[in-house]
């Protein structure tokens, strides 16, 4: 199994990090990462196989996941890289990911990420498809008492400490106020076969008026953060399109 973990490292190097990649190299990662998984004695085309083997590989640990493994939520996470997508998608069962159109348009990325999770693409200079996505995140909280819709508010991935109110969507907090979900701020460490993974779940955000959903998510997340200690959370690693304030980027 190292010889596997050594590829895997090897792979994400050559590709310059976890941050930025095609979705044909995603589709390598993600092979190589089930690859793992298998050696592991796990099923990665399960979701809680899947899950359990990148907990594994990441050295990822959950903190006040359990408060939220029943019920209707929105999570809503810090994006800081590739994998960010699979692992929330498999971290509880029933949960619709809001994701970037290309991940799911690409074929051989899309079937293996069906076989684990459930996904929803977003074209995000397009309206009309932000409207289509919200309807769809609404429609999965309203059809079951346990399901979970997962948005990265920040619509892309980026240090929370360039990250700014006006940069966040808004569109968790509308979902949340049409289902009568609370929204669950999440912060995530950047993954690591090195380091531990560090995912904290906070209390849900209290929030009247939309126009303040971007400050109050990100006082949440900055706690969150602030939270983890021996050792404190690891600055993020990022290529250089993703150091740009959110505000300067082309989508």
């Amino acid at each position: 199994m190292d010889k596997e973990i050594e590829k895997l490292n090897a792979l994400i190097k050559e590709y310059g990090g976890v941050d930025s990649y095609t979705t044909d190299q995603a589709v390598e990662l993600i092979e190589q990462l089930n690859v793992i998984i298998r050696q592991q004695g796990l099923d990665p085309e399960t979701r809680a196989g899947f899950f359990d083997g990148i907990c594994r590989v990441f050295n990822i640990e959950l903190i006040n996941r359990g408060n939220y493994e029943h019920g209707k939520y929105v999570f809503a996470p810090n994006h800081i890289s590739e994998f960010d997508g699979p692992i929330f998608g498999t971290i509880v069962p029933n949960v619709l990911v809001v994701a970037k159109s290309d991940w799911v348009s690409n074929p051989k990325l899309n079937r293996l990420l069906e076989k684990i999770c459930s996904l929803i693409s977003v074209v995000r200079t397009d309206k009309s498809s932000g409207m289509k996505v919200l309807k769809g995140c609404i429609d999965h909280l309203n059809e079951s008492q346990d399901a979970v819709v997962n948005i990265f508010v920040q619509q892309t991935i980026a240090d929370i400490d360039i990250t700014v109110p006006g940069d966040i969507a808004t569109g968790a907090w509308i979902v949340a106020q049409k289902a009568s979900a609370p929204v669950i701020p999440v912060y995530c460490e950047q993954v690591s076969t090195g380091h531990p993974t560090r995912i904290v779940f906070g209390e849900p955000i209290v929030c009247e008026d939309k126009d303040d959903f971007g400050r109050l998510w990100l006082e949440s997340e900055l706690a969150l953060r602030d939270s983890i200690k021996d050792p404190a959370a690891r600055k993020p690693v990022l290529c250089e399109k993703h150091q740009k304030p959110i505000s300067q980027r082309a989508f």
